[in-house]
């Protein structure tokens, strides 16, 4: 009566029983087989070169580890050779002799610091390393979250000549590209990064949008300041030496025509919209133009957008082409879920992944 109960408690652990008992057994008879075989692997591949096993092998590696026994090199330092502390760069990036990209310098005045030099701030400072801003008041009182050079004197050549000597002096060797701009220009962030990205560093550059001096030949071109332009490091270290000059002999009142002349007396270079296959583009708006009802090519594919006469207009073009870009955006996913048929990622009729973000965005 206990025996049958016992069995009827049993039954259901009966497999499991059987299983475990198996599997060691098989273990065991593995070993064994594994053992019986000969050598390990590891110890018949230790052969002469004609093939044959040594027999001595196995006992001259045990000979060698036990002889082996590490040696101490201890540190020693001549007493009578000055001690030369070595210094260490506080970033591994400054000891590579790597570079930043891009550093955007705002030429701004003592009317706009706190209305367009702030809307271009809130527009554009989260897209580049650093963003700096000029002016010649002195003691300017500076919104927060911006960096404020004041250089005490608004006169333009003065203040062109004064900014590029402090990015020569601060920067000149941090960065690799220079874009110099006003603070009524409304600048597309994203691709003026993806231009600099694009452009070779050894050479000495000067792009933006030519224009021809009033009486000179057509090669005699500047970069309107207006629509900003990119200074290489190379041109500005090659510049650095004739600041001096040209602010004694060149007169203008404009920034820009000023450095242009500076860079076309000193150095022979003159401004260039085109280079290396990249074009600057950019686009002059219209007075009372609304940025929603514009649609020209032009306008779709400008860097630089000039003048921007206050800062709600501003942050209008902001809105503008942040929905183009991210019009952009919806249409390369768009093509990369209509790959082939193994690789679509789309729900019902009419509907993919980012229709509730496109409706979102509507709304």
């Amino acid at each position: 009566m206990r025996l049958s109960s016992l069995l009827a408690v049993l039954r259901p652990a009966l497999p499991l029983i059987l299983g475990l008992s198996l599997g060691c057994s098989l273990s065991l008879l593995r070993v064994s087989w594994i053992q019986g075989e000969g050598e390990h692997p590891c110890v018949e591949a230790v052969r002469e070169p004609g093939g044959l096993q040594n027999p001595d092998s196995r006992t001259r590696l045990d000979q060698s580890d036990e002889d082996f026994k590490p040696r101490i090199v201890p540190y020693y330092r001549d007493p009578n050779k000055p001690y030369k502390k070595v210094l260490r760069t506080r970033y591994i990036q400054t000891e590579l002799g790597s570079r930043e990209r891009l550093l955007v310098a705002v030429l701004t005045s003592r009317a706009t610091l706190s209305t367009l030099a702030v809307a271009v701030n809130r527009t554009v400072a989260h897209h580049f390393p650093r963003l700096l801003y000029f002016t010649g008041q002195r003691g300017a009182r500076t919104p927060a979250g911006m960096q404020v050079v004041s250089h005490g004197d608004e006169r333009p050549a003065w203040l062109m000549s004064e900014t590029l000597r402090h990015l020569h002096t601060h920067f000149g060797g941090d960065y690799d590209w220079f874009f110099i701009m006003q603070d009524d220009t409304y600048v597309q962030a994203p691709r003026l990064a993806a231009l600099a990205g694009h452009l070779s560093i050894n050479q000495d550059l000067y792009l933006g949008r030519a224009e021809e001096f009033i009486g000179a030949g057509e090669q005699a071109r500047y970069c309107h300041g207006g629509f900003g332009y990119l200074l290489s490091r190379s041109l500005l270290l090659r510049l650095r030496p004739h600041l001096d000059g040209c602010r004694g002999d060149i007169l203008s009142a404009r920034p820009d025509e000023w450095l242009g002349r500076c860079l076309i007396d000193s150095l022979g270079i003159g401004c260039v919209s085109q280079h290396q296959g990249q074009q600057y583009r950019s686009f002059e708006l219209a007075k009372n133009r609304d940025p929603e009802k514009e649609g020209s090519a032009a306008f779709l594919s400008a860097f630089a957008v000039h003048p921007v006469s206050e800062g709600t207009l501003m942050y209008r073009l902001h809105k503008r082409f942040s929905a183009l870009e991210l019009e952009r955006a919806y249409s390369e996913i768009e093509q990369l879920q209509m790959g082939p048929p193994s690789a679509r990622c789309r729900g019902p009729a009419g509907w993919t992944w980012a229709t509730p973000w496109r409706r979102l965005w509507s709304s």
